[in-house]
Protein backbone atom coordinates (compact mmCIF):
# COMPACT_ATOMS: atom_id res chain seq x y z
CA UNK A 1 0.00 0.00 0.00
CA UNK A 2 2.91 2.19 0.90
CA UNK A 3 4.47 2.15 -2.16
CA UNK A 4 1.28 2.40 -4.16
CA UNK A 5 0.87 6.09 -2.65
CA UNK A 6 4.26 7.06 -3.31
CA UNK A 7 3.80 6.01 -7.01
CA UNK A 8 0.57 8.25 -7.01
CA UNK A 9 2.06 10.81 -5.41
CA UNK A 10 4.94 11.15 -8.05
CA UNK A 11 2.39 10.64 -11.00
CA UNK A 12 0.54 13.86 -9.86
CA UNK A 13 2.81 16.04 -9.06
CA UNK A 14 5.65 14.79 -11.55
CA UNK A 15 2.93 15.11 -14.35
CA UNK A 16 1.88 18.37 -13.71
CA UNK A 17 5.82 19.61 -14.46
CA UNK A 18 7.04 17.34 -17.20
CA UNK A 19 5.21 13.85 -17.65
CA UNK A 20 7.89 12.56 -19.81
CA UNK A 21 9.74 11.93 -16.59
CA UNK A 22 9.62 8.25 -15.91
CA UNK A 23 11.58 7.43 -13.21
CA UNK A 24 13.11 3.75 -12.25
CA UNK A 25 14.16 3.81 -8.46
CA UNK A 26 13.04 5.71 -5.47
CA UNK A 27 13.60 6.10 -1.82
CA UNK A 28 12.06 7.38 1.19
CA UNK A 29 14.25 9.96 2.24
CA UNK A 30 12.16 11.47 5.38
CA UNK A 31 8.69 9.51 6.09
CA UNK A 32 6.41 11.92 4.45
CA UNK A 33 8.67 15.00 3.79
CA UNK A 34 11.02 14.01 1.44
CA UNK A 35 11.10 11.89 -1.62
CA UNK A 36 13.82 10.91 -4.46
CA UNK A 37 12.84 9.53 -7.59
CA UNK A 38 15.81 8.85 -10.23
CA UNK A 39 16.61 7.10 -13.35
CA UNK A 40 20.27 6.88 -15.09
CA UNK A 41 22.13 5.35 -18.21
CA UNK A 42 25.79 4.42 -19.02
CA UNK A 43 26.39 8.22 -18.54
CA UNK A 44 24.34 10.17 -16.93
CA UNK A 45 21.57 10.34 -14.10
CA UNK A 46 18.49 12.44 -13.35
CA UNK A 47 17.40 12.89 -9.90
CA UNK A 48 13.95 14.60 -8.81
CA UNK A 49 13.42 15.21 -5.14
CA UNK A 50 9.99 16.13 -3.50
CA UNK A 51 10.14 18.16 0.20
CA UNK A 52 7.26 18.86 1.81
CA UNK A 53 7.86 22.66 1.89
CA UNK A 54 7.85 26.02 0.39
CA UNK A 55 11.15 26.40 1.16
CA UNK A 56 14.96 26.04 -0.14
CA UNK A 57 15.54 21.94 -0.66
CA UNK A 58 19.04 20.69 -0.27
CA UNK A 59 20.44 16.89 -2.05
CA UNK A 60 24.13 15.90 -2.46
CA UNK A 61 26.24 12.41 -2.38
CA UNK A 62 28.76 12.69 0.77
CA UNK A 63 32.15 10.70 1.21
CA UNK A 64 30.89 9.31 4.63
CA UNK A 65 27.54 10.59 5.06
CA UNK A 66 28.32 14.20 6.60
CA UNK A 67 28.41 17.64 4.82
CA UNK A 68 32.18 18.67 4.93
CA UNK A 69 33.63 17.33 1.02
CA UNK A 70 30.05 16.68 0.06
CA UNK A 71 29.02 17.27 -3.72
CA UNK A 72 25.71 19.39 -3.19
CA UNK A 73 22.74 21.04 -5.13
CA UNK A 74 20.46 23.71 -3.34
CA UNK A 75 17.10 24.69 -4.69
CA UNK A 76 14.28 26.60 -4.52
CA UNK A 77 10.94 28.72 -6.13
CA UNK A 78 10.55 32.42 -5.29
CA UNK A 79 7.56 34.52 -6.80
CA UNK A 80 8.14 32.51 -10.21
CA UNK A 81 11.45 32.45 -10.32
CA UNK A 82 14.12 29.08 -10.09
CA UNK A 83 17.24 29.11 -8.40
CA UNK A 84 19.36 26.43 -8.47
CA UNK A 85 23.17 25.51 -7.96
CA UNK A 86 25.73 23.07 -8.14
CA UNK A 87 27.65 23.51 -4.75
CA UNK A 88 30.35 21.83 -2.49
CA UNK A 89 30.85 22.04 1.83
CA UNK A 90 33.90 22.62 3.12
CA UNK A 91 32.46 22.15 6.42
CA UNK A 92 29.15 22.48 8.05
CA UNK A 93 27.90 26.10 6.83
CA UNK A 94 26.96 27.68 3.75
CA UNK A 95 28.23 25.42 0.88
CA UNK A 96 29.88 27.26 -1.71
CA UNK A 97 29.11 27.66 -5.15
CA UNK A 98 30.85 25.13 -7.36
CA UNK A 99 33.79 26.84 -10.04
CA UNK A 100 32.25 23.98 -12.05
CA UNK A 101 28.35 23.87 -12.51
CA UNK A 102 28.39 20.17 -13.13
CA UNK A 103 23.91 19.72 -11.69
CA UNK A 104 21.78 20.80 -14.40
CA UNK A 105 18.53 22.26 -13.42
CA UNK A 106 15.40 20.43 -15.49
CA UNK A 107 12.88 21.47 -13.83
CA UNK A 108 11.03 22.85 -10.81
CA UNK A 109 7.71 23.76 -9.09
CA UNK A 110 6.62 24.90 -5.81
CA UNK A 111 2.81 24.16 -5.70
CA UNK A 112 2.16 25.99 -2.34
CA UNK A 113 3.05 22.80 0.04
CA UNK A 114 5.71 20.47 -1.87
CA UNK A 115 8.59 22.12 -4.01
CA UNK A 116 10.14 19.69 -6.13
CA UNK A 117 13.22 20.16 -8.25
CA UNK A 118 14.90 17.62 -10.85
CA UNK A 119 18.40 17.60 -12.12
CA UNK A 120 20.59 15.65 -14.18
CA UNK A 121 24.33 14.81 -14.12
CA UNK A 122 27.14 13.07 -15.91
CA UNK A 123 28.07 9.87 -13.79
CA UNK A 124 31.62 10.77 -13.60
CA UNK A 125 32.40 14.92 -14.41
CA UNK A 126 35.66 16.13 -14.73
CA UNK A 127 35.73 18.20 -11.84
CA UNK A 128 37.87 15.63 -9.39
CA UNK A 129 38.12 18.41 -6.56
CA UNK A 130 34.19 19.48 -6.10
CA UNK A 131 32.35 16.94 -7.26
CA UNK A 132 32.17 12.66 -6.11
CA UNK A 133 31.96 10.15 -9.05
CA UNK A 134 28.48 7.96 -9.18
CA UNK A 135 29.07 4.56 -9.26
CA UNK A 136 28.26 1.31 -8.48
CA UNK A 137 29.44 1.51 -4.45
CA UNK A 138 26.74 2.72 -1.77
CA UNK A 139 26.55 5.55 -2.24
CA UNK A 140 25.73 7.97 0.92
CA UNK A 141 22.84 10.58 -0.13
CA UNK A 142 22.71 13.30 2.00
CA UNK A 143 19.47 15.80 2.06
CA UNK A 144 17.65 18.75 3.60
CA UNK A 145 15.01 21.94 3.66
CA UNK A 146 14.05 24.79 4.80
CA UNK A 147 10.41 26.06 5.79
CA UNK A 148 11.95 29.54 3.84
CA UNK A 149 13.25 30.69 0.86
CA UNK A 150 16.91 32.52 1.23
CA UNK A 151 16.70 36.09 1.02
CA UNK A 152 19.48 35.81 -2.17
CA UNK A 153 21.30 33.08 -4.43
CA UNK A 154 24.69 34.19 -3.52
CA UNK A 155 24.52 35.12 0.34
CA UNK A 156 24.57 32.55 3.42
CA UNK A 157 21.72 30.42 3.94
CA UNK A 158 19.91 29.91 6.91
CA UNK A 159 20.39 26.46 8.60
CA UNK A 160 18.41 23.81 7.12
CA UNK A 161 15.31 23.19 9.03
CA UNK A 162 15.68 19.08 8.80
CA UNK A 163 18.71 17.08 7.27
CA UNK A 164 19.42 13.40 6.90
CA UNK A 165 21.48 10.93 5.05
CA UNK A 166 20.71 7.36 3.70
CA UNK A 167 22.91 4.97 2.27
CA UNK A 168 21.57 3.62 -1.77
CA UNK A 169 22.37 2.35 -4.26
CA UNK A 170 21.98 4.55 -7.04
CA UNK A 171 23.18 2.29 -9.71
CA UNK A 172 21.31 -0.69 -9.23
CA UNK A 173 19.77 -3.43 -11.21
CA UNK A 174 17.54 -4.90 -8.17
CA UNK A 175 17.52 -2.54 -4.92
CA UNK A 176 14.94 0.74 -5.28
CA UNK A 177 13.62 -0.32 -7.78
CA UNK A 178 9.49 1.24 -8.16
CA UNK A 179 8.26 -1.56 -10.47
CA UNK A 180 8.41 -4.97 -9.00
CA UNK A 181 7.98 -8.57 -10.68
CA UNK A 182 4.71 -9.52 -10.69
CA UNK A 183 3.82 -12.21 -8.13
CA UNK A 184 1.67 -15.29 -9.45
CA UNK A 185 -1.45 -15.62 -8.53
CA UNK A 186 -0.81 -19.25 -7.41
CA UNK A 187 1.72 -17.99 -4.74
CA UNK A 188 1.68 -19.11 -1.38
CA UNK A 189 3.93 -17.72 1.72
CA UNK A 190 6.07 -19.43 4.31
CA UNK A 191 7.45 -17.69 7.40
CA UNK A 192 10.28 -18.51 9.31
CA UNK A 193 10.56 -16.39 12.15
CA UNK A 194 12.34 -16.84 15.99
CA UNK A 195 9.43 -18.03 18.06
CA UNK A 196 9.35 -14.73 20.30
CA UNK A 197 12.62 -15.43 21.42
CA UNK A 198 13.88 -14.03 25.24
CA UNK A 199 17.47 -12.01 23.60
CA UNK A 200 20.13 -12.70 25.88
CA UNK A 201 21.44 -9.44 27.28
CA UNK A 202 25.35 -10.04 25.93
CA UNK A 203 26.70 -7.68 23.62
CA UNK A 204 26.62 -10.62 20.77
CA UNK A 205 24.44 -13.23 20.39
CA UNK A 206 23.82 -15.99 17.76
CA UNK A 207 20.51 -17.60 17.71
CA UNK A 208 19.00 -20.62 16.04
CA UNK A 209 15.80 -22.18 15.28
CA UNK A 210 14.28 -25.38 12.85
CA UNK A 211 11.42 -25.48 11.12
CA UNK A 212 10.26 -28.24 9.57
CA UNK A 213 9.33 -27.43 6.00
CA UNK A 214 5.55 -27.64 4.65
CA UNK A 215 5.10 -31.41 2.96
CA UNK A 216 3.84 -29.80 -0.45
CA UNK A 217 2.17 -32.17 -2.85
CA UNK A 218 4.92 -31.16 -6.21
CA UNK A 219 7.93 -28.69 -6.65
CA UNK A 220 7.82 -25.54 -5.70
CA UNK A 221 10.15 -22.26 -6.42
CA UNK A 222 10.83 -19.72 -4.09
CA UNK A 223 10.84 -16.63 -5.55
CA UNK A 224 10.69 -13.62 -3.30
CA UNK A 225 12.53 -13.80 0.10
CA UNK A 226 11.76 -10.84 2.22
CA UNK A 227 13.28 -9.41 5.61
CA UNK A 228 10.52 -9.53 8.38
CA UNK A 229 12.30 -7.45 11.28
CA UNK A 230 10.41 -6.63 13.89
CA UNK A 231 9.57 -2.73 14.92
CA UNK A 232 12.27 -1.30 16.79
CA UNK A 233 14.78 -3.98 16.38
CA UNK A 234 16.07 -2.97 13.11
CA UNK A 235 19.66 -2.26 14.80
CA UNK A 236 19.31 -5.15 17.17
CA UNK A 237 18.88 -7.67 14.08
CA UNK A 238 22.52 -7.40 12.32
CA UNK A 239 22.15 -10.27 9.98
CA UNK A 240 19.68 -13.21 9.43
CA UNK A 241 20.94 -16.61 7.97
CA UNK A 242 18.79 -19.85 6.96
CA UNK A 243 20.48 -23.40 6.42
CA UNK A 244 19.07 -25.79 4.39
CA UNK A 245 19.56 -29.55 5.89
CA UNK A 246 19.44 -32.45 3.31
CA UNK A 247 20.03 -35.35 5.90
CA UNK A 248 16.90 -36.51 8.21
CA UNK A 249 15.91 -34.17 11.04
CA UNK A 250 13.64 -35.46 13.56
CA UNK A 251 10.23 -33.43 13.32
CA UNK A 252 9.84 -33.45 17.05
CA UNK A 253 12.92 -30.77 16.50
CA UNK A 254 10.58 -28.22 14.41
CA UNK A 255 10.09 -25.00 16.74
CA UNK A 256 13.08 -26.22 19.03
CA UNK A 257 15.53 -22.74 19.08
CA UNK A 258 18.28 -21.65 21.40
CA UNK A 259 21.68 -19.99 21.57
CA UNK A 260 23.57 -21.32 18.17
CA UNK A 261 26.85 -22.69 20.13
CA UNK A 262 24.95 -23.91 23.02
CA UNK A 263 26.29 -27.41 23.84
CA UNK A 264 22.57 -28.62 24.09
CA UNK A 265 21.77 -27.82 20.64
CA UNK A 266 20.54 -31.02 18.95
CA UNK A 267 23.64 -32.56 16.49
CA UNK A 268 20.66 -32.01 13.29
CA UNK A 269 21.08 -28.81 13.67
CA UNK A 270 24.40 -28.64 12.36
CA UNK A 271 23.51 -27.91 8.79
CA UNK A 272 25.73 -26.16 6.51
CA UNK A 273 24.31 -25.40 3.19
CA UNK A 274 23.30 -21.82 2.70
CA UNK A 275 19.63 -21.02 1.49
CA UNK A 276 19.11 -17.41 2.14
CA UNK A 277 21.18 -14.75 3.51
CA UNK A 278 20.27 -11.42 4.70
CA UNK A 279 22.19 -8.14 6.34
CA UNK A 280 21.10 -4.60 8.23
CA UNK A 281 19.47 -2.04 5.62
CA UNK A 282 18.85 -4.93 3.15
CA UNK A 283 15.53 -5.57 1.57
CA UNK A 284 13.03 -8.10 -0.24
CA UNK A 285 14.67 -10.04 -2.49
CA UNK A 286 13.13 -10.80 -6.41
CA UNK A 287 14.68 -14.04 -7.81
CA UNK A 288 15.11 -13.21 -11.57
CA UNK A 289 12.59 -14.76 -13.69
CA UNK A 290 14.27 -17.61 -14.78
CA UNK A 291 15.43 -18.67 -11.32
CA UNK A 292 13.75 -20.08 -8.49
CA UNK A 293 14.80 -21.86 -5.17
CA UNK A 294 13.68 -25.41 -5.05
CA UNK A 295 11.22 -26.55 -2.29
CA UNK A 296 9.08 -29.78 -2.30
CA UNK A 297 11.13 -32.16 -4.67
CA UNK A 298 12.27 -35.31 -3.44
CA UNK A 299 15.87 -34.46 -3.55
CA UNK A 300 14.80 -30.89 -1.35
CA UNK A 301 15.71 -29.87 1.72
CA UNK A 302 12.62 -30.93 4.49
CA UNK A 303 14.20 -29.15 7.46
CA UNK A 304 15.50 -25.71 7.30
CA UNK A 305 17.43 -23.56 10.72
CA UNK A 306 17.36 -20.07 10.82
CA UNK A 307 20.27 -18.11 12.50
CA UNK A 308 19.85 -14.42 13.60
CA UNK A 309 22.84 -12.51 15.06
CA UNK A 310 21.78 -9.85 17.18
CA UNK A 311 23.97 -7.20 17.98
CA UNK A 312 22.73 -6.02 21.90
CA UNK A 313 26.06 -4.06 22.32
CA UNK A 314 24.04 -1.98 25.30
CA UNK A 315 23.04 -5.55 27.05
CA UNK A 316 19.77 -4.86 27.27
CA UNK A 317 17.50 -7.67 28.62
CA UNK A 318 14.08 -6.22 27.67
CA UNK A 319 13.90 -7.52 23.90
CA UNK A 320 11.40 -10.08 22.83
CA UNK A 321 12.05 -11.11 19.08
CA UNK A 322 10.47 -12.35 16.29
CA UNK A 323 12.15 -11.59 13.33
CA UNK A 324 12.96 -13.84 10.16
CA UNK A 325 12.08 -13.97 6.62
CA UNK A 326 9.02 -14.71 4.56
CA UNK A 327 9.83 -16.72 1.73
CA UNK A 328 7.22 -16.42 -1.55
CA UNK A 329 6.55 -19.60 -3.35
CA UNK A 330 5.39 -20.58 -6.65
CA UNK A 331 4.18 -24.34 -8.70
CA UNK A 332 4.79 -22.11 -11.78
CA UNK A 333 8.41 -23.76 -11.97
CA UNK A 334 11.02 -21.33 -13.54
CA UNK A 335 13.74 -23.04 -15.72
CA UNK A 336 16.60 -23.50 -13.49
CA UNK A 337 16.99 -24.14 -9.94
CA UNK A 338 18.78 -21.90 -7.96
CA UNK A 339 21.74 -22.19 -5.04
CA UNK A 340 23.71 -19.96 -3.24
CA UNK A 341 27.64 -20.17 -2.30
CA UNK A 342 29.45 -18.64 0.84
CA UNK A 343 32.76 -17.62 -0.41
CA UNK A 344 35.73 -15.43 2.12
CA UNK A 345 37.52 -16.20 5.06
CA UNK A 346 36.39 -18.83 8.00
CA UNK A 347 34.94 -17.22 10.55
CA UNK A 348 37.55 -17.94 13.08
CA UNK A 349 40.41 -16.28 14.94
CA UNK A 350 42.40 -16.69 11.87
CA UNK A 351 41.29 -13.42 10.55
CA UNK A 352 44.11 -10.72 12.21
CA UNK A 353 43.42 -7.32 11.57
CA UNK A 354 46.40 -5.20 13.37
CA UNK A 355 45.79 -1.92 14.92
CA UNK A 356 46.41 1.21 13.20
CA UNK A 357 46.24 0.60 9.17
CA UNK A 358 44.05 2.63 7.03
CA UNK A 359 43.92 -0.10 4.47
CA UNK A 360 44.50 -3.61 5.51
CA UNK A 361 43.39 -6.59 2.94
CA UNK A 362 41.62 -9.89 4.57
CA UNK A 363 41.96 -12.90 1.44
CA UNK A 364 39.58 -15.60 1.25
CA UNK A 365 40.19 -18.15 -1.49
CA UNK A 366 38.34 -20.50 -2.92
CA UNK A 367 40.57 -22.64 -5.32
CA UNK A 368 40.46 -23.87 -8.66
CA UNK A 369 40.39 -27.60 -7.21
CA UNK A 370 36.72 -26.75 -5.18
CA UNK A 371 35.20 -25.67 -8.24
CA UNK A 372 36.51 -28.06 -10.30
CA UNK A 373 35.61 -30.57 -8.21
CA UNK A 374 32.08 -28.73 -8.05
CA UNK A 375 31.28 -28.99 -11.40
CA UNK A 376 32.18 -32.36 -12.72
CA UNK A 377 28.97 -32.73 -14.04
CA UNK A 378 28.44 -29.62 -14.63
CA UNK A 379 31.38 -28.65 -17.49
CA UNK A 380 29.39 -25.73 -19.18
CA UNK A 381 29.57 -24.26 -15.63
CA UNK A 382 27.24 -21.81 -13.43
CA UNK A 383 25.76 -18.67 -13.94
CA UNK A 384 25.82 -15.54 -11.14
CA UNK A 385 23.36 -13.41 -11.09
CA UNK A 386 23.93 -11.75 -7.67
CA UNK A 387 25.90 -11.47 -4.58
CA UNK A 388 25.81 -9.92 -1.01
CA UNK A 389 28.82 -8.36 0.30
CA UNK A 390 29.09 -8.54 4.19
CA UNK A 391 31.74 -7.30 6.60
CA UNK A 392 31.78 -6.07 9.57
CA UNK A 393 32.41 -2.51 11.50
CA UNK A 394 36.26 -1.93 9.95
CA UNK A 395 35.31 -2.72 6.50
CA UNK A 396 35.63 -0.04 3.68
CA UNK A 397 35.56 -1.98 0.47
CA UNK A 398 34.94 -5.55 -0.53
CA UNK A 399 35.81 -7.04 -3.91
CA UNK A 400 35.10 -10.56 -5.61
CA UNK A 401 37.81 -11.38 -7.57
CA UNK A 402 37.22 -14.03 -10.94
CA UNK A 403 40.32 -15.80 -11.56
CA UNK A 404 40.86 -18.26 -14.89
CA UNK A 405 44.02 -20.03 -15.54
CA UNK A 406 45.73 -17.46 -14.21
CA UNK A 407 44.12 -14.86 -16.03
CA UNK A 408 42.21 -11.75 -14.02
CA UNK A 409 38.52 -11.61 -15.31
CA UNK A 410 36.21 -8.61 -14.78
CA UNK A 411 35.03 -8.25 -10.90
CA UNK A 412 31.85 -10.36 -9.85
CA UNK A 413 31.35 -7.70 -7.70
CA UNK A 414 32.63 -5.33 -5.59
CA UNK A 415 31.60 -2.07 -3.45
CA UNK A 416 34.53 0.79 -2.61
CA UNK A 417 32.23 2.40 -0.41
CA UNK A 418 31.01 -0.05 2.06
CA UNK A 419 28.58 0.97 4.35
CA UNK A 420 27.89 -1.73 7.24
CA UNK A 421 24.86 -0.38 7.92
CA UNK A 422 23.51 -1.04 4.32
CA UNK A 423 24.21 -4.37 3.23
CA UNK A 424 21.89 -4.80 0.08
CA UNK A 425 21.50 -7.82 -2.17
CA UNK A 426 23.08 -6.47 -5.65
CA UNK A 427 21.69 -7.71 -8.61
CA UNK A 428 24.47 -7.81 -11.52
CA UNK A 429 24.11 -5.83 -14.31
CA UNK A 430 24.94 -8.69 -16.38
CA UNK A 431 25.32 -12.39 -15.83
CA UNK A 432 28.74 -13.76 -14.61
CA UNK A 433 29.90 -17.47 -16.06
CA UNK A 434 31.70 -19.47 -13.60
CA UNK A 435 33.56 -22.76 -15.23
CA UNK A 436 35.19 -25.70 -13.95
CA UNK A 437 38.76 -24.58 -12.06
CA UNK A 438 38.12 -20.85 -11.92
CA UNK A 439 39.06 -19.19 -8.45
CA UNK A 440 37.01 -17.13 -6.61
CA UNK A 441 38.54 -14.13 -4.09
CA UNK A 442 36.74 -12.34 -1.99
CA UNK A 443 39.20 -9.24 -0.72
CA UNK A 444 38.12 -6.96 2.13
CA UNK A 445 39.95 -3.75 3.38
CA UNK A 446 39.33 -2.43 6.55
CA UNK A 447 40.36 0.90 8.18
CA UNK A 448 42.06 -0.02 12.10
CA UNK A 449 43.10 3.40 12.73
CA UNK A 450 40.75 4.66 15.80
CA UNK A 451 41.78 0.98 17.40
CA UNK A 452 44.42 0.33 19.61
CA UNK A 453 44.57 -3.16 19.59
CA UNK A 454 44.55 -6.48 17.20
CA UNK A 455 40.49 -7.15 15.80
CA UNK A 456 40.24 -10.82 15.02
CA UNK A 457 38.00 -12.84 13.08
CA UNK A 458 34.44 -13.70 15.12
CA UNK A 459 31.11 -13.69 15.51
CA UNK A 460 30.55 -10.45 17.42
CA UNK A 461 29.72 -7.14 15.40
CA UNK A 462 33.39 -5.58 16.84
CA UNK A 463 35.06 -8.80 15.23
CA UNK A 464 35.79 -9.07 11.76
CA UNK A 465 34.11 -11.25 9.19
CA UNK A 466 35.22 -10.66 5.24
CA UNK A 467 32.37 -12.79 2.98
CA UNK A 468 30.47 -12.81 -0.11
CA UNK A 469 27.12 -14.61 -1.11
CA UNK A 470 27.14 -15.41 -4.54
CA UNK A 471 23.50 -16.54 -5.98
CA UNK A 472 23.85 -18.89 -9.07
CA UNK A 473 22.01 -21.54 -11.31
CA UNK A 474 21.76 -24.56 -12.10
CA UNK A 475 21.97 -25.42 -8.57
CA UNK A 476 25.31 -27.64 -7.86
CA UNK A 477 26.01 -29.15 -4.55
CA UNK A 478 28.82 -26.44 -3.50
CA UNK A 479 27.53 -24.50 -0.28
CA UNK A 480 30.79 -22.92 1.40
CA UNK A 481 34.37 -22.32 0.08
CA UNK A 482 35.79 -20.49 2.47
CA UNK A 483 39.82 -20.30 3.21
CA UNK A 484 42.37 -18.87 6.38
CA UNK A 485 45.93 -18.18 6.44
CA UNK A 486 48.59 -21.31 7.55
CA UNK A 487 49.31 -20.80 10.82
CA UNK A 488 53.16 -20.05 10.85
CA UNK A 489 52.38 -16.96 7.79
CA UNK A 490 50.04 -14.83 10.75
CA UNK A 491 53.00 -14.90 12.50
CA UNK A 492 54.34 -12.36 10.11
CA UNK A 493 51.56 -10.07 11.18
CA UNK A 494 53.36 -9.45 15.08
CA UNK A 495 56.44 -9.36 13.94
CA UNK A 496 56.50 -7.15 10.81
CA UNK A 497 55.58 -3.99 9.76
CA UNK A 498 51.49 -4.33 9.07
CA UNK A 499 51.46 -1.61 6.54
CA UNK A 500 53.72 -3.89 3.89
CA UNK A 501 52.56 -7.19 4.53
CA UNK A 502 50.77 -9.11 2.24
CA UNK A 503 49.62 -12.35 2.66
CA UNK A 504 47.27 -13.18 -0.67
CA UNK A 505 49.38 -16.00 -2.26
CA UNK A 506 47.14 -19.18 -2.42
CA UNK A 507 49.82 -21.52 -1.71
CA UNK A 508 49.87 -19.88 1.98
CA UNK A 509 46.34 -20.50 2.96
CA UNK A 510 44.41 -23.39 3.58
CA UNK A 511 40.56 -23.81 1.64
CA UNK A 512 37.60 -25.53 2.84
CA UNK A 513 35.09 -26.73 0.29
CA UNK A 514 31.88 -27.63 1.60
CA UNK A 515 29.45 -30.18 -0.29
CA UNK A 516 26.31 -29.79 1.38
CA UNK A 517 26.65 -32.45 4.12
CA UNK A 518 30.32 -32.88 3.25
CA UNK A 519 33.56 -30.95 3.90
CA UNK A 520 36.98 -31.23 2.14
CA UNK A 521 40.58 -29.69 2.88
CA UNK A 522 42.77 -28.59 0.22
Amino acid sequence: MFRVILIVLLVTFSTAINGKFVPTHSAVLDEDNYYLYWLYTKETITFEVQAKTTGYVGFGISPNGGMANSDIVIGWVKDGQKYFKDRFATGKSTPVVDTSQDWTLVTASDNGTWTSLRFTRKLKTCDTKQDIDITESTARVIWSYHTADPASETGTLPQHTKRGTKSLQLLSYGAGLLKTPTIPDDAIYFDILQPNVSVPSDDTTYYCAGFKIPEYSQKHHVIKMEPVIQKGHETLVHHILVYACYKPVNDSLHGFHGVCQNKNMPKEFNCISTMFAWAIGGGAFYFPEHTGYPLGAEDSPKFLIIETHFDNPNKRSDYVDASGFRLTLTTKLRQYDAAILANGHAVTHGEIIPPGVANFKTVGICPSQCTSQAMASQPQGVKVFAALLHSHLLGRKIHVRHIRNGTELPLISFDNEYDFNYQEGRMLEKEVTLLPGDEIRTECVTDSTARTSLTLGGRSTREEMCLSFLMFYPAIDLTRCLSSPIPKYLINIAVSDASNINITTGNMYVSRCQFKEVKITL
